[in-house]
């Protein structure tokens, strides 16, 4: 319900207001929306309510990477409300005019970056749209990076952008903690996409109303204040393939994992399309039985897999999920999904899986009770 809920006040067009949102609301609560806004989000408003929709227009994302999840992203966010900055180093090819629907023949060698953020922003004037085409660089000087990143409220960005390289996610998820960016890692395998949330210390601070309620209204509780402590990138890690499959993590989380530890492997720079025999040996040497995930061929298919863009319908799902918790980052309403996201075309199934998990909280006691189970 949450997705389609999104995807219909995202598209649907905005002609006639079903109630007066003024009236509604209050004109004090309406402060800083505009009624040219208000006329544009009016869905919206309804959806998630005045003051998380301020939120939204006073947010500003940065998405580093046009691959994968991160276009359609910018479509979801930008119709959202949010301002947007495109971060890409490299140039438009054929593949990426195949792929991303922004770009046009006519963009072959420009960067990729400033040939989409100028049609990402037609699509809604109201917000700002910039692009930047800096390349990556070593990441090496995670002060510096958190500076840069500390005028953002959350990262999106894509593996591909960094050739795969996870030294340089891990420094640039450190630097997010630091500057206190939330941070999101989509990696995508042909009918497989799977994102990471670091959100850190998160609070929630209210809950959507049941279906049909108005925001703001009785049915929904402002007060339950709810806080969510998510690992880093390198926590993450930490839980080997082989300990995922011990606490029986689904197959196609595992291959997620499998990939990222054969990228951290390497001594430097990330792994190449070449070396889908090698991944292969390292699955059979980091897991007590090879992942078996629904339909992947073998393992050097879907390490093959991991080098091309999705399938669209695939991106265009997880792209929704990996919305919705930019949004809720942001507004800091309904609670997020923590930490791992994996969706599976083939199957039709999506996974929410907390990588480590959650470690077993101890349950303090009373003397008497003790006594009593002492007694039995």
């Amino acid at each position: 319900q949450a997705i389609l809920g999104l995807s219909w006040s995202l598209c649907v067009p905005h002609r006639v207001p079903l109630i007066n949102i003024h009236r509604s609301t209050g004109v004090s609560e309406m402060a800083g929306i505009s009624e040219g806004e208000v006329a544009v989000y009016d869905r919206q408003l309804r959806l998630w309510g005045v003051q998380a929709q301020q939120r939204l227009l006073k947010a500003k994302v940065l998405l580093w990477g046009l691959e994968g999840c991160n276009v359609e992203a910018a479509k979801n966010l930008v119709l959202a409300g949010v301002s947007l900055t495109i971060r890409d180093h490299r140039t438009v090819g054929i593949a990426d005019v195949a792929y991303n629907y922004f770009l046009r023949e006519d963009d072959m060698g420009k960067g990729r970056a400033e040939s989409t953020a100028k049609r990402v922003q037609e699509m809604n004037p109201l917000c700002t749209v910039s692009s930047s085409s800096a390349p990556v660089g070593p990441c090496d000087d995670v002060a510096a990076l958190s500076k840069e990143l500390a005028a953002f409220d959350v990262l999106c960005l894509g593996f591909g952008v960094l050739d795969f390289d996870v030294k340089k996610a891990q420094a640039i998820d450190a630097a997010c903690r630091a500057a206190g960016c939330c941070f999101i890692l989509s990696v995508t395998c042909g009918e497989l996409a799977c994102f990471f949330s670091d959100l850190h210390k998160h609070t929630m601070q209210e809950r959507s109303g049941t279906q049909g309620s108005q925001p703001g209204g009785k049915e929904e509780s402002a007060s339950q204040v709810e806080e969510f402590d998510f690992p880093s990138l390198e926590a993450w890690l930490s839980s080997s393939p082989r300990e995922l499959q011990e606490k029986k993590v689904d197959d196609s989380i595992v291959l997620v994992s499998l990939f990222l530890a054969f990228a951290k492997s390497k001594a430097s720079g990330g792994p190449t399309r070449e070396e889908g025999g090698s991944f292969t040996a390292f699955c059979q040497a980091q897991t007590k039985a090879l992942p078996n995930v629904d339909g992947m061929a073998d393992l050097n298919h879907a390490y093959s897999c991991f080098f091309v863009e999705p399938l669209m319908h695939v991106a265009s799902v997880l792209a929704g999920l990996l919305s919705q918790e930019v949004i809720k980052a942001i507004t800091k309403k309904d609670p997020p999904l923590m930490n791992t996201v994996c969706f599976n075309a083939h199957t039709s199934v999506g996974l929410v899986e907390r990588v480590p998990a959650a470690p077993k909280q101890s349950v303090k006691r009373k003397a008497a009770e003790i006594a009593e189970d002492v007694l039995d």
